[in-house]
């Protein structure tokens, strides 16, 4: 278990397609704040279905999900269906 798996909970009961979240709605699903990485460099929210190396990563693609139209500026991402 990993500290990202409540996102990974939360989008595999998503029965929409997609979800649109705020930084503060998603560390709230996490139960702790995002690092500063996050808020900071769009790079941090890649799919990177190859190596798979990052947890938080591993969380929304193992659910089925990929992240896009991430904004740095709002503070907002959408987690789409793959």
């Amino acid at each position: 278990m990993t500290k990202y798996e409540p996102i990974q909970r939360w989008l595999s009961g998503l029965k929409e397609d997609s979800a649109v979240l705020t930084f503060r709605e998603l560390e709230s699903i996490l139960g702790f704040q995002l690092p500063p990485s996050a808020k900071m460099y769009r790079a941090w929210w890649g799919n990177e279905r190859i190596h798979h190396r990052h947890t938080y990563c591993r969380a929304w693609l193992d659910a089925g999900f990929e992240t896009q139209r991430v904004n740095l500026v709002q503070q907002t991402l959408e987690f789409r269906k793959i």
